[in-house]
């Protein structure tokens, strides 16, 4: 089955950005200096440079083998179907992750924000109903979404410009 390339590097960049600055700028940080300190500087670096590597080796990849399907296709062309299997379902589970990490954060910023309101609405509905949004929207198609998440991202740039 061939995909089709509905998404421009704008839309990707949006995507991509969006989902580090949510989750590993505005609320990694904060749960990271609470136990670090000041040493979460370290760690980021550390994790940037490991994340770099693997940038690098993905780039080279999607070079070699310029096709729709990400690491399920380099990893199937490489190793075989089983574990293009295997590597598809991680990246999945990973992904799984990330967005509940990021809903949960967003669930606790919302709740601070509105905590006057509704001083009693727990964490786990608010983030029961971003989890049923943001699965609408991706129901609703990727193109659908990606334009929402450049808006998301011009938004969170200019808040950071702010901030900065």
């Amino acid at each position: 089955m061939k995909l089709k390339r509905n998404l421009g590097l704008l839309d990707v960049f949006c995507i991509a950005t969006g989902a580090t600055i949510s989750s590993g700028i505005f609320v990694l940080p904060g749960l990271e200096h609470a136990e670090a300190g000041p040493a979460v500087i370290v760690s980021y670096f550390f994790a940037g440079v490991l994340a770099l590597l693997g940038l690098l080796n993905l780039a080279e990849l999607a070079t070699a083998m310029p096709r729709s399907g990400g690491d399920y296709f380099f990893v199937t062309r490489t190793l075989g179907p089983a574990a293009g299997t295997i590597g598809g379902l991680l990246t999945w589970f990973s992904l799984s992750l990330k967005s509940a990490f990021a809903l949960v954060g967003m669930g606790a910023f919302i709740r601070l924000v509105f905590s006057q309101q509704c001083p009693h609405l727990p964490v786990q509905w608010i983030t029961l109903a971003l989890a049923l949004v943001f699965t609408t929207l991706n129901i609703v198609g990727t193109h659908g979404v990606s334009r929402i998440q450049i808006g998301m991202v011009v938004v969170l740039l200019a808040l950071m410009g702010v901030y900065i």
